[in-house]
């Protein structure tokens, strides 16, 4: 019995600080998470995560931004697809 908590305790004491600092690191990144449907794209007002159908700005700078991220402004303020 000794034996086998022996290894255990060695064999966990490798995996919990892996995943403590790193998992931390991972977690506190500034971009904000892209979802499967969304590109993230950096706008003037910052990075923002762009998919069709959402609202957008005919603000300086913008178009230029939303171009390259592959989408335009439409007349009713929502972001399609170029």
């Amino acid at each position: 019995m000794k034996r086998f908590l022996a290894v255990l305790a060695i064999g966990t004491a490798g995996v919990i600080p892996l995943a403590g600092p790193q998992a931390a690191a991972v977690a506190n990144t500034s971009n904000p998470a892209a979802h499967a449907s969304c590109m993230n794209a950096r706008t003037p007002g910052g990075v923002k995560c762009l998919q069709a159908g959402e609202y957008c700005s005919h603000k300086a700078g913008y178009a230029a931004a939303y171009r390259a991220a592959g989408y335009k402004c439409n007349a009713n303020g929502r972001l399609e697809e170029i």
